[in-house]
């Protein structure tokens, strides 16, 4: 935008990432090896996010890191939203979980990475505000807490809404395990494409990986 006359396009899209993305360091030395299960833990998120029903379409997907994460899937809705379904949050849950389950198919579970980091943090914030403020634990209740999770309050109240947080995510993270490994699984060759796609581009968007995943279809038919 230096020196420009008019805001492009190039120009709303390069902010639009960055408020959503965070910012690129693009100084950050990655390994090769990290960078390949960075490529298929990102393919991953974007595969199930798209073979998901209720989940929002993929946006993006990149490996180069931005804030704290070595890669990233941003999803957007189609549409203004004013709320947003349970049906539709347990799906994010999924998605969230996913990634790592990515990394287990494909290099085994010793081979895992911290790179999950910033999706169970996504995940527990999700599943924290579903049980404390939209009501969505029946064990808890039809009540909203102002609740934070510092440590400093131990109650009766704080042990269950902990108990039912960790609740959601292990049941995220087992059908993350065994419903959507078998989307990764049965849609192994995308995952492959896809993978390999964001080694060779880094950044993918929305409608190249849709392209992506055709040409793979049209190959097995």
């Amino acid at each position: 935008m230096d020196g420009a006359k008019a805001v492009t396009m190039n120009d709303l899209e390069y902010a639009k990432n960055r408020i959503m993305m965070g910012r690129e360091r693009k100084s950050a030395v990655i390994s090769d090896e990290c960078k390949k299960l960075t490529a298929y833990h990102e393919g991953g998120h974007a595969l199930v996010a798209i073979h998901t029903e209720g989940t929002h379409p993929v946006h993006k997907a990149t490996i180069v890191p931005r804030g704290m994460a070595l890669g990233m899937v941003a999803q957007l809705p189609e549409k203004d939203e004013t709320s947003v379904s349970r049906k539709q949050m347990l799906a994010s849950l999924d998605v969230c979980m996913v990634g790592r389950v990515a990394e287990e198919l494909i290099f085994w579970d010793s081979e895992v990475t911290s790179g999950a980091s910033s999706d169970l943090q996504q995940a527990t914030a999700l599943a924290r505000a579903m049980v404390t403020k939209y009501g969505m634990s029946k064990q808890v209740g039809h009540v909203s807490y102002n609740y934070e999770d510092d440590g400093k309050n131990v109650s009766t109240e704080t042990r269950l809404i902990e108990q039912e947080v960790k609740n959601f995510l292990e049941k995220a993270y087992n059908n993350a395990l065994l419903e959507h490994a078998t989307i990764l699984t049965k849609h192994n060759k995308e995952l492959h494409a896809l993978a390999n796609a964001l080694l060779e581009h880094e950044t993918l968007t929305g409608a190249q990986i849709k392209n992506i995943l055709a040409q793979v279809n049209n190959k097995q038919q």
